[in-house]
């Protein structure tokens, strides 16, 4: 947004608002600022008058502050289990103390990945991407039978600190957690961090949920249809995450999947061990309470908290949370150009109708 005055003073304040029922942590941190503002020059009023409204436009009598706020929205996360929170349920202390208890120190008859996720769902997962047209699978199938099925499901796969530095899982995770389908409707991975509702009592309950929401679920993606939700899915360039080698960046669509749907079955093992009766309610529970309408939850928090900002930086938002601030807000929603939101990570300005001119943003 273009300015014709210049600006100084510029002071900083910090402040956390309370708990909120949006589903964000306990204490938001929003930082706001006051720009106090001086008049300009003569001249570069005259010469820069389409950059700033007239006095009729703004009224006879202009703002001396401007109260800026900005606020991290974390639209990508719906894992309910991220954070260690208050629950009510005594048995929510307990699943998070045994999950950890076994991550700590893994049972003695710890299993090994092929136990777990079979060789004949491999089979399966390599058919699937056969259909879809991925390559590379031959060398898949190495890094498959000479190396990730023989591992250690906990201390050699979970632990291990190269998948993320290579953004091997959470990459993928991060963009297929949650798609919009064709009726408006967001579906969710099936996987234990993310908002889905079915019944995932066993891996094979779960396998059948995973193929046909990753090779059969259409994700619509700024009004286009997807063909699949692992379209969505890029190479990991070996330039950014240098600790991938280039024969990993060379398969690494199909790595992706493929370590996705490892760590998505390795938890809902690990669950279902440890307490078969109990982590699907509370992942229920946990979900309703923090992620269930976030988006107006989190505009309505900017309404009643924040009324007062004149501009709103908001960082990882969601179209959803972009779609309702433009109808809620008396505030333009601005964002780059060419940004498909497919990682819900929109990085908007919130711009006051009453002080600024739409047409003078610049991107």
């Amino acid at each position: 947004m273009s300015f014709a005055n210049t600006w100084s003073d510029i002071s900083t304040k910090h402040f956390e608002s309370g708990k909120h029922a949006s589903g964000l942590r306990n204490k938001t941190d929003i930082s706001c600022m006051s720009v106090h503002r001086t008049l300009s020059a003569p001249h570069t009023l005259e010469h820069s008058s389409h950059c700033c409204a007239p006095e009729t436009e703004l009224g006879a009598q202009r703002r001396p502050v401007l109260n800026v706020a900005t606020w991290n929205i974390a639209a990508p996360n719906n894992n309910p289990f991220e954070f260690w929170v208050s629950h009510q349920n005594e048995e929510y202390n307990d699943l998070m103390l045994a999950i950890q208890k076994h991550i700590d120190q893994p049972n003695p008859f710890e299993a090994k990945i092929y136990q777990i996720f079979t060789p004949d769902m491999y089979a399966e997962l390599r058919a699937e991407l056969a259909l879809q047209g991925v390559s590379g699978l031959e060398k898949l199938d190495l890094v498959w039978t000479r190396d990730l099925m023989h591992r250690m499901a906990i201390s050699e796969f979970l632990k291990d600190r190269s998948f993320g530095e290579k953004r091997l899982i959470s990459m993928p995770d991060r963009i297929t957690s949650s798609i919009t389908i064709k009726n408006g409707l967001t579906v969710f991975r099936p996987s234990p961090i993310t908002g889905i509702q079915n019944d995932m009592d066993s891996v094979k309950a779960w396998w059948s949920l995973w193929t046909n929401y990753m090779f059969k679920t259409a994700p619509i993606i700024e009004g286009n249809d997807k063909k699949s939700v692992i379209s969505l899915l890029d190479i990991i360039a070996r330039a950014k995450y240098p600790a991938l080698s280039e024969a990993e960046e060379e398969i690494s669509i199909p790595l992706q999947i493929l370590c996705l749907a490892l760590f998505d079955a390795v938890y809902i093992h690990l669950l279902a061990t440890v307490a078969p009766k109990t982590w699907q309610p509370l992942k229920r529970s946990l979900h309703t309470a923090l992620f269930e309408h976030k988006a107006a939850r989190c505009v309505s928090i900017l309404q009643t908290q924040y009324g007062d900002a004149d501009v709103i930086f908001i960082q990882e938002a969601s179209e959803a949370f972009a779609s309702r601030a433009s109808v809620c807000l008396d505030h333009f929603v601005l964002r780059p150009s060419g940004v498909d939101g497919r990682r819900s990570q929109l990085s908007l300005i919130l711009a006051r109708k009453s002080l600024f001119l739409r047409h003078t943003a610049r991107d």
